[in-house]
């Protein structure tokens, strides 16, 4: 029965002091039972613990009753209250005939001079304590509420409770074949399991739930099929059905229940030692009634989360090959929780024959990382992703003696992304430079340094931040991917250069160059913002496993298993674009020079003159142009091959260590392709002013120079194209 506050005030008169002693049992098990004659003073009704209820934290403590019910409405918490033999005479009630009583903190109960003669005291299971309506942590224990008129009884140590351990909540019962607690319909309760056990007649229960192992301990599931469970007055007796071995087990490290699939009882038992039981152990990676649940789809980055819906952890396929191979091996189990890994994890995806792994006869895990004891077994839920629920290893990862020097890849980019600083400097110095074609370029160098620089701060150490590292991620994608971009346009305008064979025309205005630059422009950020738009929608909502990119999921790039054959989000959002891209530019830069050669050869028939030497000097400026962007794509070109021949294999190690300096330094590469220049050179001297005046070189210095000028400028510029026109040609020759 549940008392208020206002209930127990008005039960007890205002003039009398109440004060009830609480008593904490040390004691748990049971040297003697209750004589016949004897009555056990209980406070609570039957199914009934104690609460103690206060307003404030040193305030009068006011003790309650409260039953299962209302502890789980009220305060969302189980209570188990205490089982009665029922062979015990049982009187119920808190005392409530106490004047000016003391507080006295009693070491054991003063059961020697008879129970009948303690009428003032009352034994109970104290399970909350609530403090200003609020339920503070709290270990249930068995307390004496007593009122003791002096301080000066003595107290005699006498045992009155022993303890068990019900491995699951009320309501359910231990599947052995799963290994997890689960929701029964049959009846597996405290007294059931007293019953069963023939022990709870003559004594006095108190049950507690779960099991706690230490870390270095397995917990080895005995079903009675192979093993006689026998609980006493030390705790709980094993025996062996075939060996006849006997085990006796300490109280707190043990715990026994109904087993799920019928009438038989399983224990579970805490134990370093897994040959004292014929066990076969292995470890889980999440407590018993746990299982992984991964942060996003396609992805195994995951925390344990409680079981709701029975995820059954099923290691059938991975014991069944050791049953066949050795009889009986693991027909009793145990299981660890947790794995320390001091290098990080690693999941080993059995759909991957790369990463194929099984057990061998001591319980240790032969995988492509290491043979030995440090993994773990776990179910991964992924029904919202493919409805699957895949159980397989995570191991811990062993750095390989041969490992990449990222502090050496660090430096390497570290100078790339000074080069193309250096570049973009150049470019945006030199008025000449400024045109349509430089635009391009400068547009180019200036994405593939902010991909560098992001790339730079990955490489250089890990990154905590979860949040950063994900802008890391889309940093390095969407520079990589705007460079590509910007790449084809210059490959597609030395195309649309040579490609239109045409009358000479006056050259173009700047005008015209801007609103060329302007619709290049449209192209390239617009396909640059899309894709990195979609991959990040795709990523943040995933609907597929093939689509969820994973950035910043435990590398700040794509979180899927990189360098795979099912490494599909990698594939789809960047290497088969920037493939694509790639194949277009192979094939304008193809068509440019057969374009290329055609129009040299025209050139060449034509006579001098203005307009002939007009054409040789357009020719020669377009020339250098489709040689530099040539030189250009076989830079991007590279990195791409290079990435799309690392998802086929990895082998030999030193290809790729050269492979990956060689994309390292493409900055560098850009800087000799775009700067190292005798034209270049000498406007950088004209600059700074270290080159002397055209007045004062002899001949035609002056002339020569700024032909040179006006020839470097048309040549950086993709606007001024050839417009040649052979019959019109003809006829002013």
């Amino acid at each position: 029965m549940w008392m208020s506050m206002k209930a127990l005030s008005a039960h007890v008169p205002f003039t009398m002091r109440f004060l009830i002693i609480v008593s904490a049992v040390l004691y748990y098990t049971s040297a003697d039972n209750i004589p016949e004659d004897e009555v056990f003073h209980k406070c609570c009704p039957k199914s009934q613990s104690l609460v103690k209820v206060s307003e404030f934290e040193d305030s009068e403590n006011i003790y309650q009753c409260i039953d299962r019910e209302t502890a789980q409405s009220n305060y969302s918490t189980p209570i188990t209250p205490l089982i009665v033999g029922k062979t015990i005479t049982v009187e119920y009630g808190i005392p409530s005939e106490c004047y000016e009583i003391q507080m006295v903190q009693m070491t054991a109960l003063p059961l020697d001079s008879g129970l009948k003669s303690l009428k003032e005291n009352c034994y109970d299971r104290l399970e909350l304590e609530v403090i200003n309506g609020t339920l503070k942590p709290y270990v249930p224990k068995l307390v004496a509420l007593s009122c003791i008129k002096n301080d000066t009884e003595k107290s005699f140590e006498r045992n009155l409770v022993n303890r068990i351990r019900k491995c699951c909540a009320r309501g359910q019962s231990y599947d052995a074949k799963f290994h997890l607690c689960r929701n029964s319909t049959e009846d597996s309760t405290e007294d059931w399991i007293l019953d069963r056990l023939q022990i709870g007649d003559n004594n006095i229960y108190e049950v507690d739930h779960g099991l706690d192992c230490k870390v270095s301990e397995y917990a080895v599931e005995l079903r009675e099929e192979y093993f006689s469970l026998q609980v006493d007055e030390i705790g709980l007796k094993v025996i062996n059905r075939k060996e006849g071995d006997i085990n006796e087990v300490p109280p707190g490290e043990w715990c026994i229940d109904r087993d799920y699939a019928g009438q038989n009882l399983v224990a579970r038992v805490c134990s370093r030692d897994c040959s004292k039981y014929g066990a076969y152990c292995i470890k889980k990676c999440c407590p018993i009634g746990q299982h992984f649940r991964p942060r996003r789809c396609g992805s195994y980055i995951s925390s344990c989360a409680p079981n709701k819906d029975d995820v059954l952890f099923d290691v059938t396929d991975y014991l069944e090959p050791l049953q066949r191979d050795y009889k009986g091996i693991a027909d009793v189990l145990g299981f660890s929780s947790g794995l320390l890994c001091p290098a990080g994890r690693v999941v080993l995806n059995k759909s991957i024959e790369r990463d194929h792994h099984h057990l061998d006869r001591t319980g240790r895990l032969v995988s492509p990382v290491s043979v030995g004891h440090d993994y773990c077994f776990e179910a991964f839920d992924m029904r919202r992703c493919d409805g699957s629920i895949p159980i397989t290893a995570v191991n811990c990862f062993i750095k390989s003696p041969q490992t990449k020097d990222f502090q050496i890849s660090f430096i390497m980019i570290c100078v790339s992304i000074v080069c193309l600083a250096l570049t973009l400097l150049v470019y945006l110095s030199l008025p000449e430079l400024r045109n349509l074609h430089g635009r391009t370029l400068i547009s180019h160098a200036t994405m593939m340094l902010l991909a560098y620089s992001c790339l730079g701060r990955v490489q250089y150490n890990m990154v905590p931040d979860n949040t950063v590292c994900t802008l890391l991620g889309y940093g390095i994608y969407f520079g990589f991917v705007s460079a590509f971009f910007w790449l084809n346009v210059m490959c597609f305008d030395i195309w649309w250069t040579f490609g239109s064979v045409r009358t000479v025309q006056p050259m173009r205005k700047a005008g015209a160059e801007l609103r060329r630059f302007l619709w290049y422009s449209l192209y390239a950020w617009s396909g640059s913002i899309l894709l990195t738009l979609i991959m990040y929608l795709f990523d943040k909502y995933p609907v597929s496993v093939y689509l969820d990119a994973n950035i910043g999921e435990g590398m700040c790039w794509f979180g899927a298993f990189q360098n795979t054959k099912s490494d599909w989000p990698h594939y789809i959002f960047f290497v088969i674009p920037m493939g694509l891209i790639t194949f277009v530019n192979f094939v304008l830069w193809v068509l440019t020079a057969r374009h290329c050669a055609r129009v040299k050869a025209e050139v060449h028939r034509l006579q001098a003159g203005s307009v002939g030497d007009r054409a040789k000097r357009r020719f020669r400026i377009d020339r250098a142009k489709y040689v530099l962007t040539g030189k250009l794509w076989v830079v991007m070109g590279a990195g791409w091959i290079s990435e799309l021949l690392s998802t086929l294999t990895n082998e030999p190690p030193w290809l790729w260590a050269v492979v990956d300096l060689i994309n390292e330094l493409q900055g560098v590469f850009i800087f000799v392709i775009l700067v190292m220049k005798p034209k270049l050179y000498y406007l950088i001297r004209k600059r700074l002013g270290l080159e002397k005046p055209d007045a004062q070189k002899n001949g035609t210095s002056s002339s020569s120079a700024r032909t040179s000028s006006t020839i470097l400028s048309r040549a950086l510029s993709t606007e001024d194209r050839a417009r040649l026109s052979l019959q019109n040609n003809v006829k002013q020759s």
